[in-house]
């Protein structure tokens, strides 16, 4: 496997001990497969946006290059999260499909995430084995201390422990965007999903007003901006209750 990119960032610290980086990393492996790799400590709705924002700016980067669209090299972006409270499958696979034929629009584009906070509360508190077997992951997410214990079992993870500490030693990193930037455009983002959802619960308490009014679905969905079928669901609950 290939380092093709190192893409180092810095997020905002919040106390003078604290010292946060994250860092994405393209990888290039020898069967043509291209895997941009990201570690967040956030993975609300405008955080996802964020970064398949910056996949798709290079996996249209590198598709149209030389004479023709590249449609045999794999593009997967590798998205590492820290979940808490998640439940499932710590690993997901996204794609863009077909609602009905679930048939893949193009079969080169794929999106992983895998939640770190999961694999690790397995790996320590249910499974010894997992442990064995996941310690790659669990890595990634360890404090000081159990990165210590960690590096004891396997070579690689001592590597790890190693570089990272040159690595939050060193203050020469670059970005795309400034960080002021970066955080005013989250912020905005979630700013408007917020006003979103509270303008979704205001149109359905309006909506349930005007059921006991009147059974026209169309002019409700009309004045609400709500969804026929939704409309219905809630004229079914209202007479059920």
């Amino acid at each position: 496997m290939k380092v093709l990119k190192f893409y180092p960032t810095d997020l905002p610290v919040r106390n003078k001990k604290e010292r946060v980086k994250v860092l994405d990393v393209l990888l290039k492996t020898k069967d043509k497969k291209y895997v941009h790799c990201e570690v967040n400590t956030s993975f609300d709705e405008a955080t996802r946006v964020r970064n398949l924002c910056f996949f798709n700016s290079y996996y249209s980067e590198k598709v149209k290059r030389g004479k023709k669209y590249d449609t045999r090299s794999e593009f997967v972006h590798l998205d590492f999260n820290f979940i808490r409270k998640a439940k499932g499958n710590p690993k997901k696979v996204y794609q863009i499909l077909n609602t009905e034929t679930t048939k893949p629009y193009v079969k080169n584009y794929k999106i992983i995430t895998i939640n770190l906070a999961t694999i690790k509360k397995e790996c320590y508190h249910k499974n010894i084995q997992g442990e064995k077997e996941n310690i790659h992951l669990v890595m990634l997410s360890a404090n000081e201390k159990e990165l210590m214990e960690l590096s004891k079992q396997d070579e690689l993870v001592k590597e790890f422990d190693e570089k990272m500490f040159v690595l939050n030693s060193d203050n020469t990193f670059t970005r795309t965007i400034s960080e002021e930037r970066d955080q005013e455009l989250l912020m905005n983002a979630r700013i408007e999903i917020a006003e979103e959802k509270a303008a979704k619960k205001r149109n359905i308490e309006i909506a349930k007003r005007m059921l006991q009014k009147t059974d026209d679905i169309s002019y409700i969905s009309e004045m609400t901006d709500l969804p026929k079928g939704k409309i219905r669901k809630l004229q079914k609950k209202l007479k059920i209750n």
